[in-house]
């Protein structure tokens, strides 16, 4: 295994875990589960996206590539700012139930772009097909 397919497949790991666990705290918010204050929860999605991130980075430096020369990493990197915005307004800062859940929601339809990106290397992601 190369050290851009262990970067790979951390990166994608780490965002299966990350998504996963952002569906899960977005219906445990909905419906006011009480684990939501845990530490556990509010700490380990920030280790997971650190990861996520640092393999990125890792993985656009064996490349030898600036993320805005491809059009496709642009996207991502640009929807991904949209799907923390929404995360943060869903999770944090969202001043009614109503306006979370419907970030959440929002941060949900962004994260399918975002992997539909990865997927096809195209900007237009599920669009491209």
């Amino acid at each position: 295994m190369t050290p851009f397919d262990l970067l790979k497949a951390v990166h994608m790991i780490c965002a299966f875990l990350s998504l996963g666990g952002f569906a899960l705290r977005g219906y445990w918010m909905a419906v006011d589960k009480p684990i939501m204050s845990h530490r556990v929860v509010k700490t380990l999605p920030h280790v997971l996206d650190t990861l996520l991130l640092s393999s990125a980075l890792g993985m656009l430096y064996i490349w030898q590539l600036s993320p805005f020369e491809t059009t496709w990493i642009t996207a991502k990197i640009l929807a991904l700012l949209v799907y923390i915005a929404l995360g943060m307004v869903a999770m944090r800062f969202g001043k009614t139930k109503k306006i979370r859940i419907a970030a959440w929601l929002a941060a949900m339809v962004t994260v399918i772009y975002i992997v539909s990106v990865a997927f096809t290397k195209s900007p237009w992601g599920l669009f491209a097909w």
